[in-house]
């Protein structure tokens, strides 16, 4: 049944997990996460929430990823390019077919969206 789906970042039931495909370079990202929304069917959509502790990580994009950060600050690298700097209240469009790495800086929280 279709409805409308609500939570909270700061009370989310957030379970251990990392992204399917992260390799981790340095530290311990500790990874916590919820899924609010996801649908497999095409057009693939989902969206949820994501938790990172201080670390650095790569993963290759298979969806376009927008991010919202809630909280902390982190580098991000698509392959042969700048670094872009995020932090809190930035809203970020990574496209897919890259592969990203994510130097976690502090303690991250973001809003993710996975669109086909």
């Amino acid at each position: 049944m279709d409805k409308i789906r609500k939570i909270s970042t700061g009370t989310a039931p957030l379970e251990s997990w990392q992204p399917d495909g992260v390799t981790v370079q340095e530290g311990n990202p500790n990874g916590h996460g919820f899924t609010l929304f996801e649908r497999t069917s095409s057009p693939q959509f989902g969206t949820g929430i994501f938790t990172s502790q201080p670390s650095t990580t790569t993963y290759e994009l298979m969806d376009n990823e927008i991010i919202y950060v809630v909280e902390g600050s982190a580098t991000l690298t698509l392959a042969s390019q700048e670094p872009v700097s995020v932090t809190a209240g930035d809203l970020v469009f990574l496209p897919k077919g890259h592969v990203s790495t994510w130097e976690f800086h502090e303690p991250f929280k973001e809003i993710w969206f996975l669109v086909e």
